[in-house]
């Protein structure tokens, strides 16, 4: 492989440089980039610098290095090669006598490749990073002046990072993080990232759907309200800052405003508020009845918003098993228990994941596993996702013709 060199038509002389102080030794790390990315760069060449596609490797000293696009992850591994490949390039004119055009030097010879493979980028490291950080809540001012003084003191103690520090170590793209942040519920807030935790969340979020259906501007549209009275109403009743409840109602809906003169409306996507409501709700449920749980989701919404209940908004973040039968009760879904099983306390690596999942159960229904193998393989890689199935686990047909998976025993 010549290195800034033509290659002549017909035969070419390869020698080793000379060996002297002044040239140090040379080494190459040779990288294999998929037809994918390939294409993306081909199709940069020429346009202007800010338009250049742009490739990133990313990683702390710890972690395995990742090579990043404005869209996908791809991990970086190294794959041996049965042939060796010779790094070329012309000599320098005072290193040959001859100064032949057909000579190159043998300035390195690799037996390996770096080899790109797309995966899942570990997004969780957001919420471990922005963890000690998090919004308090909205009763978090309220507290009397010594637990400010204290609280104050130990804030000043933890790291609150910018959106640049945290794209520096989570090991993702620019694309991918920015649907990590929101998937997360982590709003920035005066140059600073803040994470919003579920339990603290869904407080606000139940004031914001009520002051939404107070200030509906439309019985018809019912999801619209100008924004200024809710900023005032959460500012003045419940202490919470303007710059945080922005961002809150960007989060989970549109800020729009036609032209200079009109107010400013919120267009709330309410399916996303209930859900994150419901999400609160689910923190530290252990084995409670089903209908209770939802009765108590729809109360927190209110009856503007009751009938939106669903408990298939929280898969990936429940279990559901069947309650213990008496004599006067029959199985029904109104009679199953519900517990808290948050797809983020299970590990990333599949192995483990899959080992997590059949130590809390021995067998699963499909349906009821497969929420739980998000963040396995990229979004929409079913491919990837069947190949793992089919790697840890057994699938059993019963006689009743229901499918179940169980875990595959290794020899």
């Amino acid at each position: 492989m010549p290195v800034g060199s033509n290659l002549p038509l017909k035969s070419i002389i390869l020698r080793y440089p000379p060996c002297t102080i002044e040239e140090p030794e040379e080494s190459y790390q040779l990288l294999e980039l998929p037809p994918e990315i390939i294409k993306a760069v081909e199709a940069s060449k020429g346009e202007e610098k800010e338009n250049i596609f742009p490739l990133t490797i990313k990683g702390k000293p710890s972690d395995d290095a990742v090579l990043c696009t404005p869209n996908s992850t791809f991990q970086l591994r190294t794959v041996g090669i049965s042939n060796s490949i010779l790094v070329c390039r012309s000599p320098s004119s005072s290193s040959t006598k001859e100064g032949r055009k057909d000579t190159l030097q043998i300035r390195d010879t690799c037996h390996e490749i770096l080899e790109c493979v797309a995966i899942s980028p570990n997004l969780e490291r957001i919420r471990t990073i922005l963890k000690d950080s998090a919004w308090k809540g909205i009763n978090s001012s309220t507290n009397n002046n010594l637990g400010k003084r204290k609280r104050a003191d130990k804030e000043k103690k933890v790291k609150k990072w910018t959106k640049d520090q945290l794209s520096s170590v989570i090991q993702c793209s620019e694309e991918e993080l920015e649907k990590g942040l929101k998937e997360r519920n982590v709003i920035e807030v005066n140059g600073k990232m803040l994470l919003l935790p579920s339990k603290e969340l869904k407080e606000l979020l139940s004031i914001v759907l009520s002051l939404l259906t107070i200030h509906s501007l439309d019985p018809t549209k019912s999801n619209t309200a100008l924004s200024q009275p809710i900023l005032e109403a959460l500012q003045d009743d419940h202490e919470v800052d303007p710059s945080i409840t922005t961002e809150v109602l960007t989060l989970f809906g549109e800020l729009v405003k036609e032209d200079e003169k009109e107010e400013e409306m919120w267009k709330a996507d309410v399916k996303r508020i209930i859900r994150e409501i419901g999400k609160g709700l689910l923190v530290g449920v252990k084995d409670k009845k089903l209908d209770e749980f939802e009765d108590e989701w729809r109360n927190e919404v209110g009856e503007e918003w009751g009938d939106e209940i669903d408990i298939r908004l929280l898969e990936g973040e429940y279990l559901l098993t069947p309650k213990p039968l008496t004599t006067s009760t029959t199985f029904s879904s109104s009679s199953s228990l519900i517990s808290h099983f948050p797809i983020s306390s299970l590990p990333l690596q599949p192995s483990e994941r899959f080992s997590d999942l059949f130590i809390t159960r021995p067998k699963w229904r499909p349906e009821e596993i497969i929420p739980f193998l998000k963040g396995l393989t990229r979004d929409g890689d079913v491919k990837s996702r069947d190949k793992l199935v089919q790697k840890f686990v057994r699938v059993v047909k019963e006689k009743d013709g229901s499918m179940w998976w169980f875990p595959r025993r290794s020899s």
